[in-house]
């Protein structure tokens, strides 16, 4: 049970300079996130073990889907032929305090197939989220609905997938490269159902770092309204 009433908005605060940072070269340029261990311990210990060992050097954003998101860390460009990558399964570790606002990173895998358990599991995957428009006609049915007054409010200052929210494992905030971000959300695919990218699109080197070491980059950008 997720106590809604003291939402914490900790995407949208200024990192300390010891907060773990993921640094994203990809052959469309770099983007950096940082990721939130104290909500998500488990997943993060599994995600950063699995950077600092190289596993997701050279691997491909292998869908792309337009105002919804990208998928990264498939070991082959389709995303198919490699089976599922990392086998690994997490049960989701959700908090009150992570949202699917434009920016986030999911840890995604697949749905269980048992008959007694039809939870969706973490796996080595990662689901970028982009961001729905916000109509009217939408801001008015979000509106409409229960919930946290400052999580809409950040949804429509911020962008994002609300239909997302609480159903994943939220472990991290890109906060900086958001030029490169746009590119990989906005590419072009092949068709309207396997959604792979018209040309390769790479990670071409992964590693962790912290706030501190990249904050004279460019100033925080993701800071609530």
């Amino acid at each position: 049970t997720l106590d809604l009433e003291n939402v914490k908005l900790v995407q949208y605060e200024l990192p300390q300079d010891d907060a773990p940072v993921v640094v994203f070269e990809t052959s469309l340029g770099t983007f950096k996130a940082v990721l939130f261990p104290d909500e998500t311990p488990e997943f993060y210990e599994y995600f950063t073990n699995l950077v600092n060992d190289g596993y997701y050097d050279g691997t491909y954003v292998f869908a792309v889907q337009d105002e919804v998101f990208f998928m990264g860390g498939s070991k082959t460009n389709d995303g198919v032929t490699d089976s599922q990558t990392d086998e690994t399964n997490f049960d989701q570790e959700l908090s009150a305090n992570l949202w699917p606002f434009r920016g986030a990173m999911i840890a995604y895998g697949n749905e269980t197939q048992s008959l007694f358990d039809d939870s969706v599991r973490s796996g080595s995957r990662i689901l970028f989220v982009d961001t729905v428009e916000f109509t009217e006609e939408f801001v008015a049915e979000l509106d409409s609905v229960d919930g946290n007054e400052d999580v809409k409010t950040a949804f429509k200052n911020k962008g994002g997938v609300p239909n997302f929210s609480q159903q994943y494992t939220i472990f991290g905030q890109v906060y900086d490269g958001l030029d490169t971000y746009d590119k990989i959300c906005t590419y072009d695919v092949k068709d309207e159902e396997n959604l792979n990218p018209i040309d390769d699109i790479k990670f071409e080197k992964v590693y962790m770092s912290t706030y501190g070491e990249h904050k004279n980059d460019q100033a925080f950008t993701v800071e609530k309204d």
